[in-house]
């Protein structure tokens, strides 16, 4: 997958390039000519000969270790010799599954992929490292005292921690020189605490993590957008630099290793051949246990029909479990890049089970998976043959006239897209209310995704998709997972490669690797108009030779954003509300881009709260919102369906608002979001 040969390809060149810097600054120092200049570098020379004298006796002392390390080492040898016999066995059943791998990996490579795809994937973002660094160099150079002032503060804690390990090895109390957060499950085992030498190698790493992120954070980029495309490329660095990412390095693995001959490393190999047999060439990891899961038996349980099918949705219409349901129909449209079931994954987080039982008669959208006949499927088709079909069907199905919307991530792109576009043809506009979950149409800040976004880099996806048609879905599913590369990704290299384990069973994390293609038109159009140029906002994009007004829509509507949202942040969400006319009521959820929305419905103090305010004016700043709302605690889902409620008319029987006007086809959850595509 693209995104992850650039990390990998990202760290390895930051970290050359780092190495480089930090000589070229000091040669570039030794030729400036100033008093100042001389003060600094003499400065910093004896800065330099105090750390290499404390880490001269630091080697002393650590030689003394190992030599009594030795001693301790023979007699344990003694009496373990049959570690090394596993030892023994463990190599040669490594290499032997070594050579099947590489031959399996190589006819991959022969039949799906080649050096040269391997070049063009990563080529766009090698150019952008280069050119980011090159800038970086730049700033560096024109303000030398950023580097130096900062190695200082590094060069300073080093002597701290230097001496914190000398006062450990002569038994005396010293506090850390530095702590990971207590969010950071990373270093949890008691050994990187416990064990001097892995505490000394924890610091070490968490002292050199935040010379580097403050280095970068200390220097101002003359394009905002370059900071931060490169201080990403700094944090990918660190996580994948991260000592707990290795095994001897790492205590909990090493134990590991020691205790079962190194088995869990063969287990572990086997585990990648498998990753990388369900999808060679592009890092494919695990995260939960697939065979756990099942579509229609444990997801998307609630109970409906399909109604409707055509060639790019599937419309579901879910059984009342009441005599009453409110007159006006909802119709759910989940974002085309996910399979909709995000909205029915269980029953204790299931938005479509929460609506039914709130008497709201809810239809839904279930997208295509697109293969290549699908490639020509733009924009237009989804909202003619998508939501406005669906908007069709249904009010001949209820016998309404009018429908409520409710729209997650893209797929609220895509209703405002719809909304704006009726304002462009003849003909009642019916939709009557429209909620959207975490959704853009103001491109111009879309989170750490937008580093990867340039005329460059779609260039080379759209050459990828022109071979079959779509984009293949694991590779914006790995990208995602990037964005969070301590959680959803070292997390299960060390996991699932290192230790040998299995991931546990997660039926979130299912859902995030049950990925759907992306139609190549739709797609490459979403690239270039909304992320590269925000056209939508500056009335630039047209349907059918006429300009999207956003301006023209004045349908009453729900906004939901997520405080730490990284796809789609909420102040993002919020600063796109001033190009909509029309009443607006905003709420600003706790957690992310999924579990901010997909919450439940209950009360947990301290972990599910959101911000309402009075004053729903959308032309103020995302702070000034912030600081004139209130924060309430439990979910915002409660608050929504007293809002849809006042927009859904009367309650009426059920069997005269469900005519029946189109026979069920099948049981949902349907055929579309089953489809798997290789």
């Amino acid at each position: 997958m693209r995104f992850i040969y650039e990390c990998f390809i990202a760290v390895q060149y930051i970290y050359i390039a780092f190495a480089k810097l930090f000589d070229i600054n000091q040669n570039h120092m030794k030729k400036k000519k100033s008093k100042n200049s001389r003060k600094t570098t003499d400065k910093n020379k004896t800065n330099l000969m105090g750390f290499n004298e404390i880490f001269e006796n630091n080697l002393k002392i650590y030689n003394n270790f190992l030599e009594q390390a030795k001693e301790i080492s023979k007699e344990k040898t003694k009496t373990n010799t049959g570690i090394f016999n596993n030892n023994l066995e463990f190599y040669n059943n490594y290499l032997k599954q070594a050579k099947e791998f590489n031959k399996t990996n190589s006819d991959a490579e022969q039949s799906n992929f080649s050096t040269q795809n391997l070049i063009d994937l990563i080529s766009p973002t090698t150019d952008g490292i280069f050119k980011s660094f090159s800038r970086f160099s730049k700033k560096i150079h024109e303000n030398p005292d950023i580097y130096f002032k900062n190695l200082n503060t590094w060069l300073s804690d080093i002597v701290k921690l230097n001496f914190y390990f000398i006062s450990k090895t002569s038994n005396q109390e010293a506090d850390p020189v530095i702590m990971p957060d207590k969010s950071d499950k990373r270093f949890s085992d008691n050994e990187w605490s416990g064990n001097l030498f892995f505490d000394f190698i924890k610091q070490f790493y968490l002292i050199t993590n935040k010379f580097l992120e403050n280095l970068v954070e200390s220097v101002e980029f003359d394009d905002p957008k370059q900071g931060k495309l490169f201080k990403f490329y700094i944090h990918q660095l660190n996580m994948a630099l991260s000592p707990s990412n290795f095994v001897f390095t790492n205590p909990e693995i090493l134990a590991k290793t020691i205790e079962e001959g190194g088995q869990n490393l063969v287990r572990g190999m086997n585990n990648y051949s498998k990753d990388n047999l369900k999808h060679p060439n592009k890092f494919f990891i695990s995260q939960t246990q697939s065979d756990d899961f099942e579509v229609g038996k444990n997801l998307a349980t609630t109970e409906g029909k399909i109604i409707y099918k055509n060639d790019v949705f599937e419309l579901i219409h879910y059984n009342s479990d009441g005599n009453q349901q409110f007159e006006t129909p909802l119709l759910v449209v989940p974002p085309f890049i996910n399979k909709y079931y995000i909205m029915d994954l269980n029953e204790k987080k299931s938005l479509v089970k929460y609506l039914i039982k709130n008497k709201i008669n809810t239809f839904l959208m279930s997208w295509k998976n697109p293969d290549s006949d699908s490639r020509d499927l733009g924009f237009i088709d989804y909202i003619e043959e998508g939501i406005l079909k669906a908007n069709k069907i249904i009010c001949k199905e209820t016998g309404s006239s009018k429908i409520n919307l409710a729209s997650y991530c893209i797929g609220g792109t895509l209703s405002s897209m719809t909304l704006a576009y009726l304002k462009n043809i003849k003909g009642e506009n019916n939709i009557n209310s429209a909620t959207f979950f975490a959704s853009l149409v103001d491109f111009e800040d879309f989170g750490d995704l937008q580093m990867f976004i340039s005329e460059d880099q779609i260039k080379s996806i759209e050459k990828e998709m022109k071979s079959v048609g779509y984009y293949d879905g694991k590779n914006l599913s790995s990208s995602f997972n990037f964005l969070r590369p301590r959680d959803l990704y070292w997390n299960y290299v060390v996991n699932n490669y290192l230790l040998g384990k299995e991931p546990p069973s997660f039926d979130l994390l299912y859902w995030n690797s049950d990925s759907t293609n992306l139609a190549e038109k739709i797609y490459s159009d979403y690239l270039r108009s909304m992320c590269l140029n925000n056209n939508l906002v500056k009335n630039n994009y047209k349907l059918k030779g006429k300009i999207l007004d956003l301006k023209k829509i004045t349908t009453p509507m729900f906004h939901v954003g997520a405080i730490a949202d990284h796809i789609c942040p909420w102040k993002s969400v919020f600063s796109g509300l001033k190009y909509y006319n029309g009443n607006i009521k905003f709420i600003l959820s706790s957690s992310g881009h999924v579990a901010g929305i997909i919450q439940g419905k209950k009360v947990r103090p301290g972990k599910l709260y959101f911000y309402s305010s009075n004053k729903n004016n959308t032309k103020i700043s995302p702070d000034e919102w912030l600081n004139s709302a209130k924060k309430y605690e439990g979910s915002w889902w409660p608050t929504w369906i007293k809002w849809l409620i006042n927009h859904s008319g009367d309650l009426k029987n059920v069997k005269a608002l469900n005519l029946h006007k189109h026979s069920a086809l099948y049981d949902a959850p349907g055929q579309y979001v089953v489809q798997k595509h290789t």
